[in-house]
């Protein structure tokens, strides 16, 4: 009865990259930002005219920098990956939505790892290898460390192999 409800346990879930996993992973783009600022800062000036148009072009292009990693911040944090009956969906996109569909029976096998950062802000990066056309490998990265997930998985895909009687020739 306990693994049946293990089994049942992923199915209509949805997971998400944490939004501090995302702030994290992006942190050298405001940190290069602010080297730029600080290297065109520093360019020698002859007049206050040049060092106004140094200090807006540093403004500038540190704003940039800044707009980009909000961006990727914002597209990681809105990858979302449901577990339906049959198949996983990966949802991706802020503008334009791609949605992939994996079929459970085509997952070959999975790998849980934790960073040290990712272990202090409790998250977990699973990576699944398929047997898809299109999606070889899925990436779910900083979803909250769970750690009965993977087994969960794996036994979902198992019963989905066992119904569909789909096995494994290497």
């Amino acid at each position: 009865m306990e693994s049946f409800q293990l089994m049942t346990n992923i199915q209509n879930q949805t997971y998400r990259p944490t939004l501090q996993y995302a702030l994290l992973k992006f942190a050298g783009i405001p940190i290069l930002g602010l080297l730029a600022l600080f290297a065109i800062r520093l360019v020698p000036v002859f007049n206050e005219f040049e060092e106004t148009g140094f200090r807006i072009i540093g403004y500038f292009v540190f704003s940039i920098f800044i707009l980009v990693y909000l961006y990727r911040v914002a597209y990681l944090c809105s990858i979302k990956y449901s577990f339906e009956n049959e198949h996983i969906e990966i949802s991706k996109g802020i503008f334009s939505i791609q949605n992939d569909y994996v079929q459970y029976y085509r997952i070959k096998d999975l790998k849980r790892y934790r960073s040290f950062f990712s272990r202090i802000i409790g998250t977990m990066d699973i990576t699944l290898i398929t047997s898809d056309k299109f999606n070889r490998s899925i990436f779910m990265n900083g979803i909250r460390n769970n750690k009965g997930f993977p087994n969960q998985l794996r036994e979902t895909i198992e019963r989905e192999r066992a119904n569909k009687r789909v096995y494994e020739i290497d």
